[in-house]
């Protein structure tokens, strides 16, 4: 887009229709700029798409999927702990997947502005159900419903481990290597 509104502009035969269209050209780079800069939205997350949409494309790769809300203070201050175990293993080994409880009326907004001051790199849904324990019960039986709550799925897409309550990065790292398979 920035070569095509170069060349319009130094195409501009009059002074008046160049200021013009530089004016223009200029107010689009900084409302593209401004537009990335934003946090990026949440998507939606019904139940019965959680193994289709979150765990099944990541096979072959370890999966952490953290289960938390802007809400749940342990869910905040454990996510710098996250972001940097995750930064200790190559993409092509790790992924990782954030999955939001809050609210549908706040999450749409409080989640992505979180993320973003933050500075979370990991995709983040948004659990959408009428009855909690319903996308509880799908994710993981075991599952208390407590927050936070992290399940590491090993490449072959099973559970590998559950970690419940709040973590540090030592605990997270290790729960990752383990499933890689580094000693």
């Amino acid at each position: 887009m920035h070569d095509q509104a170069r060349l319009k502009v130094a195409g501009t035969e009059s002074p008046t229709g160049t200021r013009k269209t530089a004016a223009a050209v200029l107010a689009a780079v900084f409302l593209a700029g401004a537009a990335s800069a934003s946090a990026e939205p949440v998507k939606h997350l019904l139940p019965r798409d959680y193994s289709a949409r979150v765990v099944a494309g990541k096979k072959g790769r370890v999966l952490v999927v953290n289960f938390w809300a802007t809400w749940c203070e342990p869910c905040r201050e454990e996510m710098p702990y996250l972001v940097a175990a995750a930064k200790k293993f190559p993409s092509r080994d790790l992924a990782v997947t954030l999955v939001s409880l809050d609210s549908q009326k706040t999450g749409p907004s409080q989640v992505p502005k979180f993320l973003k001051e933050q500075k979370v790199p990991f995709v983040c849904w948004l659990a959408k159900s009428r009855d909690p324990q319903d996308f509880i019960d799908t994710v993981d039986r075991t599952w208390d419903g407590s927050l936070p709550y992290t399940l590491v799925y090993g490449r072959d897409g099973k559970i590998a481990a559950r970690l419940s309550g709040l973590q540090t990065e030592a605990s997270f790292t290790e729960a990752i290597r383990k499933a890689v398979g580094r000693k």
